[in-house]
């Protein structure tokens, strides 16, 4: 059974209704062809916030609708937090504490130990652990893992890395900080080449448009995302390169002075690049 991919966007709430709409039909639909004596496991997989693909922003309850949707029509709703967990979004886990959802399944990662060590994680409800925890068959064990699971170095450094978040109040400071990075990196909306800039927190994105009016994008080989990245790593700031954007997940300790530094820093970037590209004839400016 195929339904159509629903992606968290920044699109207007009315759209984002249309497709959850057109979710909830399109898996009633398909399940109502299914056998009665079939066994078959659903599941709708979604970032509270989308990372690699653009740091999307969901309309607000956009979240708590589609996991409704998901509980009428019998689907295991998976939250895929690898990014937004363990502190981003200002708390160690933003599905119930941001979104008011309460996942079947939470994936995570990445700050789980800070990267210091390779670590991830899924978390189950009890509901879903009451079924795999039970033998189907006799005998039957639920042979489940890898290699490397649960390895001890690695869970030290998780247990480790917790405890200091929660010793330093991690998640609180990125709570009371992140507005301010959210405020500051607005003010770059006045630049001509600024488009959108979107994000939650310490998870950020800078869209760049040829076109500011009407959105149009630089052609692909101008490169812009990287050509804003390179001018900023030359000056001492790190911003990731995605086609025509530019992603900051900065560090959970950042403070109000290293936040102005590095918006002042981004601003002077994205200057150096617009002139670049008047000079090169590849913008009119």
């Amino acid at each position: 059974m195929a339904v159509e991919a629903i992606t968290t966007t920044s699109e207007e709430p009315a759209v984002a209704r249309r497709k959850l709409f057109a979710f909830d039909r399109d898996a009633r639909r398909g399940l109502s062809l299914l056998s009665p004596t079939m066994i078959l496991l659903i599941v709708a997989l979604a970032e509270p916030i989308m990372g690699a693909g653009g740091v999307m922003v969901p309309p607000k309850g956009y979240h708590k609708r589609f996991q409704e949707v998901c509980r009428k029509n019998e689907i295991l709703y998976i939250s895929d937090e690898v990014v937004t967990a363990f502190g981003r979004l200002g708390h160690f886990f933003a599905s119930e504490a941001v979104f008011d959802i309460q996942p079947d399944i939470i994936t995570c990662a990445k700050g789980f130990s800070s990267a210091y060590a390779p670590l991830s994680g899924t978390l189950i409800s009890d509901e879903f652990y009451d079924v795999i925890s039970v033998p189907q068959a006799e005998g039957a064990l639920f042979t489940h893992g890898f290699t490397y699971s649960g390895h001890p170095v690695c869970c030290a450094a998780g247990l480790k890395n917790i405890e200091i978040m929660e010793r330093e109040d991690i998640c609180g400071h990125v709570r009371a900080v992140g507005p301010y990075l959210e405020e500051k990196l607005a003010g770059l909306a006045d630049l001509p080449i600024v488009g959108d800039v979107r994000g939650s927190h310490f998870m950020m994105c800078v869209e760049n448009v040829a076109d500011k009016e009407g959105k149009a994008l630089f052609a692909p080989e101008v490169a812009i995302g990287k050509r804003i990245a390179d001018a900023c790593q030359k000056r001492g700031v790190l911003v990731r390169p995605i086609a025509h954007l530019n992603v900051l997940s900065p560090p959970l300790i950042l403070t109000r002075g290293e936040i102005d530094h590095m918006v002042t820093t981004l601003r002077d970037a994205i200057g150096e690049v617009q002139d670049d590209l008047v000079r090169e004839g590849l913008w009119k400016g």
